[in-house]
C-alpha cells in the first residue's frame, strides 16, 4: 500500500521512497517507465498527460494472474479522462477502470485493498517526473 504521495513519487507502508510512476498488483509494486505527455511543461495543460501512449504500457495487465476486479488509476496532480483507446484496451482484459488525481486514487485504492479487494494501481506522481534514485528530503 502506499502511505504517502510525494510530489514526485510515492512513500510505501513499508518506508520505501519511490520516485515515478508505479504499478500495484497482487500485493507488489513495479517502477513504471511510461511517458507523462507535456503536463509537466505547463501545468495547465491536462490533455498532454498521455500523448505518447500505446497500450504497451499496459502489457502487464494481459499476463498477470490473478486479474484484479478494478484498476484504479492516478493521472498526477489533476483527474485527466483515459483516452478511449486505453479504456477499451482494459475493458478488453476483463477489467473495470477508475481514475482521478493520484492523491484521491490512492485513497481508493488503499481503502480497497484493506477491505481485501482484488485491486490493480497505476499511478502517476504528482509532478511528472522518471524514475530515479530520490532524494530522501522530496
Amino acid at each position: 500500500m502506499i502511505h504517502k504521495v510525494t510530489k514526485y513519487g510515492f512513500i510505501t507502508s513499508n518506508d520505501l521512497r519511490v520516485r515515478g510512476p508505479v504499478i500495484l498488483i497482487n500485493g507488489s509494486l513495479f517502477l513504471w517507465n511510461v511517458p507523462q505527455g507535456s503536463f509537466g511543461q505547463d501545468k495547465n495543460r491536462i490533455d498532454g498527460v498521455f500523448d505518447e501512449w500505446n497500450k504497451d504500457f499496459l502489457k502487464i495487465f494481459e499476463i498477470i494472474t490473478p486479474k484484479p476486479e478494478l484498476l484504479i488509476f492516478g493521472t498526477g496532480k489533476m483527474s485527466v479522462p483515459i483516452p478511449l483507446k486505453i479504456r477499451d484496451y482494459i475493458h478488453k482484459l476483463g477489467l473495470q477502470i477508475e481514475y482521478s488525481d493520484t492523491d484521491n486514487a490512492v485513497s481508493t485504492f488503499n481503502i480497497l485493498a484493506e477491505e481485501g479487494r482484488n485491486v490493480a494501481a497505476a499511478f502517476l506522481p504528482i509532478n511528472p517526473t522518471r524514475y530515479k534514485p530520490s532524494d530522501p528530503n522530496e
